[in-house]
């Protein structure tokens, strides 16, 4: 990987802006951070204001990647400035050349194609600018909507990991997903 990577930002695509977290985005996350319903499948439960406010230090705080452990944070707009996803990239172990992606967005503007067009330009980054070997992307079995955007961006399935964690009080099966560095050329151009 090339380390230490701090991107370029903000990052344009055709209808979305992805940028560093401002101090100031912690009123436009917690409508999708602090709804039960949206916050199923991800690491953690439904935010109150001032858990939000402590999370959005953390995603301020994640703008590089230089040593296991580091994340980088991205935050999702539309091209008006509207907040829609909340993207992150996380490193394990850089000796493994392997990050784990992961994504959170505002239902109220799903449907849309927004995540499919966001996911793939963090990819072009971690693939290009990082230089990461694989990405990787770890999801619920009931997470229909993130099991397709996986698909839809070329990620292939590798395992099905079944009653394999307890996750927010029952048992939780996961799907895991997969995409090699010289497999995204073929991937990166693909129809949202």
């Amino acid at each position: 990987m090339q380390l230490p990577f701090t991107p370029q930002l903000p990052v344009r695509t055709d209808r979305l802006i992805l940028r560093e977290f401002r101090p100031g985005d912690v009123d436009a996350l917690l409508p999708f951070h602090s709804d039960p319903g949206n916050v199923l499948y991800v690491p953690f439960n439904a935010r109150t204001p001032e858990e939000m406010q402590v999370a959005l230090e953390r995603k301020i705080a994640g703008t590089s990647i230089a040593a296991d452990g580091d994340h980088l944070d991205l935050a999702v707009t539309l091209q008006d400035g509207t907040l829609v996803g909340d993207l992150v990239t996380f490193v394990h172990a850089l000796e493994h050349g392997t990050v784990e992606v992961g994504w959170i967005f505002d239902p109220a503007h799903g449907g849309r194609g927004y995540a499919t067009e966001a996911v793939r330009a963090m990819l072009h980054l971690v693939f290009t600018g990082l230089q990461a070997r694989r990405a990787v992307a770890r999801v619920d079995e009931r997470n229909t909507a993130s099991r397709r955007l996986c698909e839809r961006l070329g990620m292939r399935q590798e395992a099905h990991l079944v009653e394999n964690e307890v996750f927010k009080g029952g048992l939780s099966s996961e799907i895991d997903f997969a995409l090699l560095s010289r497999e995204w050329p073929a991937t990166a151009t693909q129809s949202v």
